[in-house]
């Protein structure tokens, strides 16, 4: 089963069931996201902005029935933008709801480094989607258009949720590494190397310790339509590149973008990531330090019977 979390979520969740030819769920506070298919509205009552806080704390009253949803899956993937209110608010109540299920695959969307109000609820919500998830891909709109300043938010956010849905896509047929993985992507172009280059540049941006990496996966969409010499030197570029930090795979698919080809690249990253620094708190108080943690923060509305003392 394929979960999407708010607007984006949603959208991404239903192009890849349809690839994948799979269950999907959709979950969330707007009904303009949801379908009459499979889907759980998250009833914000008589608040018309509610905060983060406040809308994760409306998603854990619907726990129960989003678990009752994703019962009887083996696998659940999780696709939430932590840019967005809902995603950063409800992610982390799903992924716990869908581990009792089954195995979880989370695909986390980060904001861009403009999007200052959002970075640090998306840090935490982060961290927890990371603990109840079996595995977590990151993918990180900043960085992407750190290396394409000349793209719009629109055509940034198309490449890649177009990333999402090829990676998510390939993973009926291939693992990914367990914990955090990065991943990143390049624009389409005539010239494989260059793609690869860019997606190689996003990923250094994100990964304070290269060294770490321990196992990559390089999918090459188009790469079946390549010269064999092209995609041999490809492939071979690629294995210089990471054959100090551990196993890499290369993956084709006769999918190509308008405009050449595209390189996507899944790391298994290191503890340490660029998105640590969204959490400074993080590197202060563990969670062991926290009383508290177990349970997601949010903003509940409690009615206490306080009696007036004269």
């Amino acid at each position: 089963m394929i979960v999407g979390i708010g607007g984006a979520g949603s959208r991404l969740a239903k192009k890849t069931s349809e690839i994948i030819g799979c269950e999907c769920l959709l979950v969330s506070n707007d009904k303009k996201d949801l379908d009459d298919n499979n889907s759980v509205l998250i009833n914000s009552g008589k608040w018309v902005n509610p905060s983060t806080y406040k809308l994760r704390s409306f998603a854990s009253a619907k726990e129960g029935q989003l678990r009752e949803k994703m019962e009887g899956y083996g696998t659940v993937l999780v696709m939430a933008n932590l840019a967005g209110r809902a995603g950063a608010a409800m992610a982390p109540i799903v992924c716990k709801a869908a581990r009792e299920a089954g195995t979880v695959i989370s695909f986390a969307i980060m904001p861009f480094g403009f999007e200052k109000d959002r970075i640090f609820s998306a840090g935490v919500s982060l961290r927890r989607v990371r603990e109840m998830s079996h595995s977590t891909i990151v993918m990180d709109n900043d960085a992407f258009l750190d290396n394409n300043p000349e793209l719009s938010k629109e055509e940034c956010h198309a490449a890649t949720n177009s990333a999402i849905i090829e990676v998510a896509s390939s993973l009926a047929s291939r693992g990914v590494g367990p914990d955090m993985n990065i991943l990143s992507t390049s624009k389409a172009s005539p010239d494989s190397q260059a793609s690869l280059r860019d997606s190689v540049a996003m990923l250094y941006q994100d990964v304070a310790d290269t060294g770490a990496i321990k196992r990559t996966v390089v999918y090459v969409m188009g790469g079946e339509k390549l010269p064999i010499s092209q995609l041999n030197q490809l492939v071979g570029y690629a294995q210089g590149i990471f054959k100090d930090e551990g196993t890499t795979e290369v993956a084709m698919s006769s999918t190509a973008s308008a405009g050449g080809v595209r390189v996507h690249v899944v790391a298994s990253a290191p503890q340490k990531t660029r998105f640590d620094a969204y959490d400074p708190l993080a590197g202060i108080f563990s969670t062991d330090d926290h009383l508290d943690w177990d349970e997601p923060d949010s903003a509940p509305d409690l009615e206490l019977a306080i009696p007036v003392l004269e």
